[in-house]
């Protein structure tokens, strides 16, 4: 914080406001198993739903429903594929901090505890309760660079390949992901299909048949973009700035240019 208040006080005071659980890596829940915090899933969606949220309230759900059947197909026969105990996406991160671990000096202290010292910093690991002082193989739930060191010592490093998945949480692993997505939604009829509901069912007392109500069209045209933040900038493009080439001062360009007049005479 003192770091971020020397490039920025009003940074630090804008953060100091907010829980360190909701933007710092070690105030993260353990129970969740996640080192990142994203806010993109909202605009994952529309992107995928696309021109199809403007479909009626029958229609939108239909859509997404058999968006989903083909992506839960998709992830499926995509684990199908995989040979190894982990999924790549955590495959990756254990080889990263693996490479990064061959700098770190191993102390063992006994007991499956460990000392690593790097370039400026040392660090407590203890494998037989999944700890890392550094606090990231508790965030994450995949061996940090200091755990990986501590492994390879402990396990051997012919043997770290095989042995690493047992200090991985289950939820990580290849077996969990197949469990997430082995359900399945069955499909249904075509709305045409469907069998006339009587009204007396929707509401008692009812006899008489109830339509929707009138749909009113606005005048002008619908919106297809969200509501952007005002800080925000706008989607797509990159953003640059305007230099005018008769006085060279930037901000707009030579048609725009007041001072073209005068370059003239």
């Amino acid at each position: 914080m003192d770091e971020i208040g020397a490039i920025n006080p009003a940074a630090k005071s804008w953060l100091q406001e907010i829980e360190p659980k909701h933007w710092s890596r070690y105030a993260y829940d353990h129970v969740i198993r996640c080192d990142h915090v994203t806010n993109n899933m909202t605009e994952a969606f529309n992107s995928m739903i696309g021109t199809d949220r403007a479909s009626s309230y029958l229609e939108l759900p239909e859509f997404i429903r058999r968006m989903v059947i083909r992506k839960f197909q998709e992830r499926k026969e995509e684990c199908q594929q995989w040979n190894l105990v982990l999924p790549p996406g955590v495959n990756v991160n254990i080889l990263k901090n693996s490479k990064q671990s061959r700098v770190l000096t191993i102390i063992a202290v006994g007991n499956m505890e460990y000392e690593l010292l790097g370039p400026n910093e040392g660090y407590a690991v203890k494998l037989g309760e999944y700890n890392c002082q550094c606090g990231s193989w508790q965030v994450s739930w995949i061996p940090c660079r200091h755990a990986m060191a501590a492994i390879s010592h402990h396990c051997g490093k012919a043997a770290v390949k095989d042995k690493v998945s047992e200090y991985v949480h289950q939820c990580l692993t290849k077996s969990a992901y197949m469990q997430t997505y082995s359900g399945m939604i069955h499909p249904i009829p075509d709305k045409k299909r469907w069998p006339e509901v009587p009204a007396s069912v929707l509401i008692e007392g009812q006899t008489e048949h109830i339509d929707p109500p009138h749909r009113t069209v606005q005048p002008r045209r619908s919106k297809t973009q969200r509501k952007r933040e005002p800080d925000e900038g706008l989607k797509g493009g990159k953003s640059r700035t305007v230099t005018c080439k008769l006085c060279s001062q930037v901000g707009h360009n030579k048609r725009t240019c007041k001072n073209k007049v005068l370059r003239v005479e």
